[in-house]
């Protein structure tokens, strides 16, 4: 969980739970349009930094958006976190989870974003563990 804690010290824009069973979990809304909002921040720090591996529970609460959609949840630089090749982009369509494994030292240099591009707000939940 160290790990996750020193990953955690770069959330912006969530609900940070601890549920009981070695989760951290992040709730949020995605406002309407197309910009995305920023998860995780890079801890930008040399040398030391966070190792190991992190496995992400993605999901996409079902709720009426007018239209049906998917968010995309990606990690890359903060310049272009969804569209290098390099970027890790994984899209989750409404009322569906997808599962990730990470290697938490690309938080060192990337952040993780969620973003979508319906016309209102809608939910995702993230589980780190």
């Amino acid at each position: 969980m160290n790990i996750v804690k020193a990953i955690l010290s770069g959330v912006v824009a969530c609900a940070v739970t601890a549920p009981a069973f070695g989760f951290e979990q992040l709730n949020g809304t995605i406002p309407a349009g197309t910009k995305p909002v920023v998860i995780i921040q890079a801890n930008k720090q040399s040398g030391a930094t966070a190792t190991g591996v992190l496995k992400f529970k993605f999901s996409a609460p079902a709720v009426n958006a007018g239209v049906p959609y998917a968010i995309d949840f990606c990690i890359g630089p903060e310049s272009n976190p969804c569209g290098l090749p390099s970027s890790y982009v994984v899209n989750v369509p409404m009322g569906e989870d997808r599962l990730a494994v990470v290697d938490a030292s690309v938080f060192a240099t990337n952040i993780l974003v969620v973003g979508q591009g319906t016309r209102v707000p809608v939910p995702f939940v993230v589980q780190i563990e």
